[in-house]
């Protein structure tokens, strides 16, 4: 869903350390309509990357519910702060969800994107 409208494919650097990686998927029937990975880094951050939710699907709010429930997840495991490179036409998705831009716009996989990062709160 991310790679194949660019013409990309995975190679197998793409895929180096996944399996450190924590994967999420939204299922319909048995198929996969939307998925997210969240990857740790340092200092407590956990990435936020390969969000993606079906066409089909879109407007539903599979991804906002996708995106909160490895929110959750990443703060249970003890995560302070979720970073990710947003395409510059996800950025008004993740302001809605608390996400917050840093840095100056960049290009990734030919496309303008900027960094944003949201602090995990700590619930009572």
């Amino acid at each position: 869903m991310l790679r194949t409208p660019l013409g990309l494919t995975l190679s197998e650097k793409d895929i180096a350390g996944e399996e450190t990686q924590t994967h999420f998927c939204a299922l319909e029937q048995g198929k996969v309509i939307g998925s997210v990975i969240f990857k740790p880094l340092e200092n407590n951050t956990v990435k936020l990357r390969q969000m993606a939710v079906a066409d089909n699907q879109q407007g539903r709010g599979l991804g906002s519910k996708l995106v909160r429930f490895g929110e959750d997840w990443a703060h249970a495991q003890g995560f302070t702060a979720i970073e990710l490179n947003a395409r510059m036409t996800a950025l008004n998705f993740y302001e809605k969800l608390g996400y917050a831009p840093t840095g100056e716009p960049f290009t990734e996989v030919g496309l303008p994107t900027i960094k944003m990062i949201k602090t995990l709160q700590r619930t009572l």
